[in-house]
């Protein structure tokens, strides 16, 4: 987000909520300003496999640590939201 990237969240499969949480697969990706340049979040630099989110727990809080005040996911297959923020990562924050 600081090189001028948002980040969008893509559900790869569809939320259904069990219980009090909402479950499903969803991905992210670095979009920059002009939509060309598209970055996907892996698990490690060396085993190049993209990192799915299993639970809205996990996308809000990946979402926080990247500096968005706020998240939009999408809850249906092949939704797509962008979420940009501050730049600042969540321990770069000042605290209210």
């Amino acid at each position: 987000m600081a090189e001028g990237y948002a980040i969008e969240v893509v559900c790869k499969e569809a939320g259904e909520k069990r219980h009090n949480s909402w479950y499903g697969i969803w991905v992210v990706r670095a979009v920059s300003d002009n939509g060309r340049a598209e970055k996907m979040l892996v698990t490690s630099r060396s085993y190049l496999k993209v990192r799915e989110f299993k639970t809205i727990v996990g996308v809000v809080s990946f979402l926080s640590e990247m500096g968005c005040p706020a998240a939009r996911i999408p809850l249906l297959e092949g939704g797509r939201e962008l979420n940009t923020g501050t730049g600042l990562m969540a321990g770069d924050r000042a605290e209210p």
